[in-house]
């Protein structure tokens, strides 16, 4: 199925399961962009996972407190064993090549009388300190019980030339594409695209039927004209890929997801752009109906499986809700040949008190601060297929409500329900509980204490303030006041760079401002 298209990039495939096969009928596609899941050797591109002796710097320890979080989600699935695939965006692009595990069999075994947590802490050496991500996430998964994954890497080429750049234009890439099957991997490719992380094409063998998956992390930055352009390239990698995979079948079953850094409905929810990577030239569509009865290319988005917009949401920025995450469906996995996709079974997994916070239901994103908290500032999501054995490439499935085309590109306001009376506000105790209320939204009274840059001291501890979006007006009255001015406000407590601080997200947000 993948043709005689020479890979560009090494890819490794590994496995770390203990049986060779997995009988299934219905399973699990998780897709999930863990947010900075580096390693513990300090090699990074990012100086916050660089940095050593720093009180808020990462650390094994941390790398041990994140794995714990992500080993949280993953174990709501399938009673505790884990989800059948696992599609995963942000694992370190490994700097230390020469610690890598190529036997995940002989890996396991070498460490069967030890645990994860004891490598990171009592047990830490210098080898276990080298070892990549996926080595170390799949230790503590088989620890929890979550076992029997094979692995499919994507290419994983350090830059060091631009690792040493202090150029701030010099694009560094520091990220891989990964996925953990239960079923056997059979091929691995990956392709390089301009300034982003390369798309990871695995192939699956689900009970001796072919499933395709294309994992992709496109270039960030959903609203900017110039990023745009780059996941245009993005798009028509994978689509040319997908047109060459129809050419010879045009039943295949394909799955196609990850973080695309785009809206679903990109084009119409950012007109200006002209044509987008997502939908003009990937051709994600909305139509559920066209995709299911397809004989040819067709790309149905499951962000339309969702009944209500409001429910459309995997991450936020700038006060609004948005879908980067996503996943689309080729026609063959609506017939009833090899794999199936199951009607209406795609799902946004937001656990309240794991990865979400606050009654908004905001993702809890990861936090360096003291002893590290959160686990991802992106929802992931989840959808269910079954194998069938009709060998049927003609019957296809009957839909319950299909999905149909969002009306508009309006994106949802993320605090639209938020009312100032019935938030807390930000005490003494608090403050000295940060750690464990990072992503809680606050009333907060304190003065300007800095202008350049904007802070403000509360309880006799300094915050940044901040807003996502660069051109927010969020924070022009705060701006305009002098120093030593009183000011009340509501804020969403977090961290940048080593220090605290409150997201402003709106202009009504600042309830006070000077005397």
């Amino acid at each position: 199925m993948f043709g005689t298209m020479k890979s560009v990039f090494r890819a490794a495939l590994i496995s770390a399961a203990l049986a060779l096969s997995v009988s299934a009928r219905d399973f699990t596609v998780l897709t999930y962009n863990v947010e900075n899941l580096f390693d513990a050797d300090k090699v990074a591109i990012f100086d916050d996972y660089a940095e050593t002796g720093q009180e808020n710097a990462y650390s094994p320890q941390k790398a041990l407190r994140k794995m714990e979080g992500i080993a949280q989600v993953l174990r709501t699935f399938n009673e505790g064993a884990g989800p059948d695939i696992v599609c995963f965006n942000e694992f370190e692009l490994d700097f230390t090549p020469d610690s890598r595990v190529t036997d995940y069999t002989a890996f396991l075994e070498k460490y069967k009388e030890t645990t994860a947590r004891e490598m990171l802490t009592t047990g830490l050496n210098d080898e276990i300190r080298g070892l990549p991500v996926e080595a170390l996430l799949i230790k503590h998964l088989a620890d929890e019980g979550m076992t029997g994954y094979h692995a499919a890497l994507g290419a994983d080429e350090p830059d060091f030339a631009s690792l040493a750049s202090t150029d701030k234009d010099v694009h560094k890439k520091g990220h891989k594409n990964a996925v953990f099957s239960k079923f056997p991997i059979t091929a691995i490719k990956s392709y390089p695209t301009p300034d982003a992380r390369d798309i990871l094409e695995v192939a699956l063998e689900v009970e001796g039927h072919p499933l395709v998956l294309f994992v992709n992390h496109w270039k960030s930055g959903a609203s900017d004209l110039g990023a745009e352009q780059t996941r245009r390239f993005n798009a028509k990698t994978v689509r040319d890929r997908l047109d060459q995979i129809f050419l010879a079948d045009p039943a295949a079953d394909v799955v196609v997801t990850g973080d695309f850094n785009s809206q679903y409905k990109q084009t119409a929810a950012h007109p200006h752009m002209g044509k987008t990577g997502v939908n003009d030239i990937l051709g994600s569509q909305g139509d559920e109906k066209v995709t299911a009865t397809a004989t040819n290319f067709s790309l149905y988005n499951l962000w339309h499986e969702l009944p209500e917009e409001s429910q459309r949401r995997s991450d936020h920025f700038n006060g609004k809700w948005g879908t980067l995450m996503q996943t689309m469906l080729t026609p063959g996995l609506y017939d009833y040949k090899g794999v199936q996709y199951v009607d209406n079974s795609f799902r946004v997994v937001a656990l309240k008190g794991v990865n979400s916070v606050t009654s908004l239901n905001l993702p809890r994103r990861w936090s360096n601060m003291g002893g590290g908290s959160g686990t991802s500032d992106h929802f992931p999501v989840a959808a269910t297929f079954r194998t069938v054995d009709d060998s049927d490439g003609v019957k296809r499935l009957a839909l319950e409500s299909p999905g149909t085309p969002a009306p508009n590109g309006d994106l949802v306001p993320v605090f639209a329900r938020l009312k100032p009376s019935e938030l807390p506000e930000f005490t003494a105790e608090i403050a000295d509980d940060a750690e464990a209320k990072r992503g809680e939204i606050f009333r907060v009274k304190g003065t300007i204490s800095s202008k350049k840059p904007l802070l403000i001291e509360v309880h006799g501890q300094e915050y940044s303030l901040w807003t996502s979006g660069k051109d927010s007006p969020a924070l022009k009255p705060v701006r305009q006041l002098d120093k030593g001015a009183e000011v009340e406000l509501i804020g969403i407590l977090s961290d940048h760079k080593g220090r605290n601080q409150f997201l402003v997200e709106d202009p009504a947000w600042v309830l006070k401002a000077g005397a």
